[in-house]
C-alpha cells in the first residue's frame, strides 16, 4: 500500500532556502540519510531525480547554494538527530517515516512528532501549517 503525505509551512517572513536549512540543522536535523546525502541535483528541472550519495557536507552546501542562486527548487533529505527518521525537505515525509503506533494500523504519519521538531525552529514566523495524507 502506498502512502502520500505532505506538510506545507508558510512563514510570515521570507527566508532563503539556505537560511531555513541552517535553522533546521541548528535545532537537531542533519543531512545524514543512512550515511549519505539525499538531494535534488543542479539542473534537475522538476524531474525529481533524487541523488543519494556519500559526499562531504561542504560539497552538499555548494550544490544547494548553487541551486538557490539559480532559483532552482531545493530538495534535501534530513533526519532528526540519531533516529534515522526524517523528511525530504519539500516536506513529504518518507525517510523512515514516524508513524502512529496503533495495534491494527500503523501507516499514518505521526504529525505531532514532526510538529514538535519543526515548531521550535520557526516559532513566531509560522503563518500557517497544512497537512495532508492519502493512504
Amino acid at each position: 500500500m502506498s502512502v502520500s503525505s505532505s506538510i506545507e509551512i508558510c512563514l510570515s517572513k521570507q527566508l532563503s532556502g539556505m537560511t531555513i536549512l541552517s535553522k533546521l540543522e541548528k535545532y537537531g536535523w542533519s543531512y545524514n540519510d543512512h550515511g549519505h546525502a539525499t538531494f535534488l541535483p543542479i539542473g534537475d528541472d522538476d524531474d525529481y531525480s533524487w541523488q543519494h550519495v556519500s559526499i562531504p557536507k561542504e560539497e552538499l552546501f555548494k550544490i544547494l547554494s548553487t541551486k538557490e542562486k539559480q532559483r532552482e527548487l531545493i530538495g534535501v533529505g534530513m533526519t532528526w538527530k540519531d533516529t534515522n527518521i526524517g523528511d525530504t525537505f519539500l516536506m513529504s515525509p518518507d525517510i523512515n517515516r514516524k508513524v502512529v503506533e496503533v495495534e491494527s494500523y500503523s501507516n499514518i504519519n505521526d504529525i505531532n512528532w514532526y510538529m514538535t521538531k519543526l515548531i521550535p525552529v520557526f516559532g513566531p514566523l509560522f503563518e500557517s501549517i497544512s497537512y495532508q495524507e492519502h493512504v
